[in-house]
């Protein structure tokens, strides 16, 4: 098999639950936190009393909330605009600050947009309640959901949306692989959302088995009895490995191979299959030059159906198997271990699979895999056999093996279409930290003083997880970004300094001074001190004229800038 070209994920940006960061999502892992509450009975308009008495889901409680004075769109076109779409603009915006990128620079580029999607609840529940207006016209297509992006960041690439049911994003996200290792387009962004928001799906999954009646079910568990729906959403930016490097993109980790295959009638219509789910297990490994031993994590679709969980386990170690006489794997302890985010936040379905992909590219950068929330001891029946195959009831610390740690995302559509991806660590040289000793300036912008204050402690916990990041790359960073209307400048020799300044902001909030250390500041050059006033003043300012040609930078991977979020939801309009 031909060995596929090496995928960068440069940049990444999730919602979910309680999560709008990266460091909310790492945390919600490592607490083993559940974010399932019940569905008020307005939520999914038209859900059937006798599907579901009370039901239960990981719903976000912003999802009506979006920031559209940011992207130029007026209040009528927001409150028609699907969420999903609103949700996706976000991502998109965060996950291009999170590569350190600026949007205007890449205006008319021929960036690749490509989004996983398949059902619009939004548009169901304006049908459902008779309500419409022509600004929903492109606020519920679904083609809208890749093509706004396009359309917002002036993209000129390839922009569309892929429906494979549940395994959607992560089959647009094979299609954007390809299309980058094929020279088609130099970067791409891949995205996918999801809202609950009407009540037909839940009362056709649910009279089908696949939604759990209790509300309590938890994959792999011996009591679990079908899905809990969730709601977020995820957004990568990838470039080739090649093009990352050469361009000083910083690099999460790295998308080793994809696959994606049909189940043909293994599985039915609506299910899958063992010998299906292995042999693209086995395809995909080998599409990095791999076997599936050398995986050390299996972030599974795990949906918490009986059968499918049991027939996903049994795929693993049946791919396992075929190497002949069962051998360590790469995981802690020689196991592959098995974790499901829809223990945390549900099955996002069309999205499910994106989200995995956030979670492995963060355990293979942490060294950390999370235990599966809520499930003390998983359900012996689970058809392991003799394979090195271990479900991850607690946190299992993966201490850096001599190989890069791996692992492997699976998302399964409704329809059969199955989709796997193998996640590398990055392992790429370092430039040399900077010995100077000289000031460096961080602007902090935000929409509104509280706001700012609210990207100040992101950035602080950025700061105290990633110990690795220099004052140089940080200012690199930080001054490359959008200027917004609240503002303050932070002058610091060392992370150490810049976090606590990020400490007095935090708790000062809009009574910190506008120099956050004027000792360190004095050290500035006349310059700096002038750019630094004119940038305060609201002005313009060119921060890269400031940097003395011997000083090498890098962007890092810095939270984005917190949105000024208001409530947009068809529904009002028309309460008395």
């Amino acid at each position: 098999m031909t060995r596929q070209i090496p995928i960068a994920v440069i940049g990444m940006a999730c919602r979910a639950p309680g999560v709008d960061s990266l460091t909310d999502l790492w945390d919600m892992l490592l607490n083993r936190e559940q974010r399932f509450v019940d569905v008020s009975a307005d939520r999914w308009y038209g859900l059937d009393a006798d599907v579901a008495p009370t039901p239960r889901a990981g719903l976000m409680d912003d999802v009506d909330r979006f920031d559209a004075r940011s992207f130029g769109i007026s209040s009528r076109m927001a409150v028609w605009m699907d969420p999903q779409h609103r949700m996706l603009l976000e991502l998109a915006w965060h996950a291009l600050e999170n590569a350190g990128l600026r949007a205007d620079d890449l205006a008319r580029e021929p960036v690749g947009v490509f989004v996983g999607a398949f059902i619009s609840e939004y548009r169901d529940r304006m049908i459902a309640l008779s309500r419409t207006d022509s600004a929903a016209f492109p606020g519920t297509l679904m083609t809208f959901l890749a093509n706004r992006i396009s359309h917002q960041f002036d993209w000129t690439g390839p922009s569309m949306v892929i429906d494979s049911a549940c395994s959607s994003s992560l089959a647009a996200l094979h299609l954007a692989a390809q299309g980058l290792a094929s020279g088609e387009f130099p970067m791409a962004v891949v995205a996918a959302a999801n809202v609950t928001a009407g009540g037909f799906y839940a009362n056709t999954a649910a009279r089908g088995g696949a939604l759990s009646p209790s509300g309590d079910s938890v994959p792999f568990s011996a009591g679990r009895d079908g899905y809990i729906r969730g709601e977020g959403g995820a957004c990568v930016v990838l470039k080739t490995l090649e093009a990352a490097m050469r361009d000083g993109d910083p690099v999460h980790a790295i998308v080793a191979a994809s696959g994606v295959a049909h189940n043909g009638r293994g599985g039915g219509l609506t299910a899958t299959d063992r010998d299906s789910i292995a042999e693209l297990m086995r395809r995909t490994a080998a599409g990095a030059g791999l076997s599936v031993s050398d995986i050390g994590f299996l972030e599974a679709h795990g949906t918490a159906t009986p059968s499918g969980d049991a027939q996903e386990v049994a795929a693993l170690a049946q791919s396992l198997s075929h190497l002949g006489v069962p051998r360590p794997a790469s995981g802690p302890a020689g196991q592959v271990w098995i974790g499901s985010i829809k223990s945390n936040v549900g099955h996002l379905e069309a999205a499910s699979g994106l989200m995995g992909v956030v979670k492995a590219v963060l355990t293979v950068q942490k060294g950390v895999i999370a235990g599966v929330a809520g499930l003390t001891t998983p359900d012996p029946s689970l058809p392991t056999g003799d394979a090195p195959v271990r479900i991850a009831t607690d946190n299992v610390s993966w201490e850096s093996p001599a190989s890069p740690r791996r692992a492997a995302v699976s998302s399964f559509g409704l329809g059969g279409t199955l989709s796997h991806v193998v996640i590398e660590q990055a392992r790429l040289p370092r430039r040399p930290a900077d010995t100077t000793g000289r000031p460096w300036i961080v602007p902090l912008g935000g929409p509104s003083e509280e706001l700012l204050v609210t990207g100040a402690v992101r950035l602080l916990r950025e700061l105290e997880l990633s110990p690795e990041l220099s004052m140089a790359d940080i200012a690199l960073t930080m001054q490359g970004r959008v200027a917004r209307p609240s503002r303050r400048i932070l002058v610091a020799r060392t992370v150490g300094e810049l976090a606590e300044q990020l400490r007095t902001l935090a708790t000062a909030g809009h009574a910190a001074q506008r120099w956050a250390d004027s000792t360190t500041a004095a050290a500035l050059t006349d310059a700096e001190r002038e750019a630094c006033a004119r940038w305060l003043a609201g002005e313009p300012v060119d921060w890269a004229a400031l940097w003395e040609p011997a000083v090498h930078a890098g962007r890092a991977h810095l939270p984005g800038t917190p949105f000024d979020r208001r409530s947009y939801w068809f529904d009002d309009l028309f309460r008395q």
